[in-house]
């Protein structure tokens, strides 16, 4: 009876496929249209993964700094300040939308892309705020001397956002629909990259006899 089920519903979603079924002498197996599920995958990496992850983002703060705050970094930044502001630490007096939602939505973005890259969230919190402190210490105080706020809103609001904007984009994708996928892309954009290690794909499989069956791959 499970099996005569299981064929029924089997039989009746491959109505909806794409591509005709295609038979193999060894395997009637019913080609569908690809269908994927989003998620994250966490592993272990290595120190040498560790480390040009941490380049790869530390050379990427380098370049969006002065693309997000040209006359910021022109017209106050030089090479004087930054050797005045190397190991100085103060309290900023940024505005609150720079504190408040700048700083931590930046930080959700680099918690995403170390969980797209097989972080866990507690191993990604902790690549967040090593990449965030690399920036504060090293490449805005260009400008201005590294900010106390900021060392911890960044990474930590940040993270807490991230885990937020994780949970929305996982279901806004999982969805199977075209504008809950565009808009989960959008609000977490590290899943549209080749580094995305959390694409699941699901192929329903049928023997043309008597064995249905759900294979999956993971990109990684």
């Amino acid at each position: 009876m499970m099996k005569f089920i299981l064929i029924t519903i089997f039989l009746i979603q491959s109505l909806y496929a794409s591509e005709a079924p295609s038979v193999d002498n060894t395997d009637y197996s019913l080609s569908r249209q690809k269908k994927y599920q989003y998620t994250y995958i966490d592993r272990d990496h290595t120190q040498s993964e560790n480390l040009m992850h941490l380049s790869v983002v530390y050379g990427i703060t380098w370049l969006v700094y002065p693309l997000t705050q040209p006359d910021t970094f022109f017209n106050d930044g030089s090479f004087r300040k930054y050797k005045r502001n190397f190991g100085r630490l103060v309290f900023d007096q940024d505005e609150p939308f720079w504190n408040w939602i700048v700083h931590p939505l930046s930080g959700s973005q680099l918690f995403l892309y170390y969980r797209a890259n097989g972080y866990s969230r507690i191993d990604s919190l902790t690549m967040a705020f090593i990449s965030s402190t690399l920036f504060e210490f090293t490449v805005e105080i260009y400008t201005e001397p590294a900010s106390i706020q900021d060392l911890y809103q960044t990474p930590i609001l940040g993270s807490v956002m991230g885990v937020g904007i994780e949970n929305l984009s996982l279901y806004l994708l999982n969805t199977g629909n075209i504008f809950g996928k565009v808009l989960g892309h959008l609000i977490n954009p590290s899943t549209l990259f080749w580094f995305y290690e959390g694409k699941i794909q699901l192929m329903p499989t049928y023997n043309g006899r008597d064995r249905v069956g759900l294979h999956f791959s993971m990109d990684f």
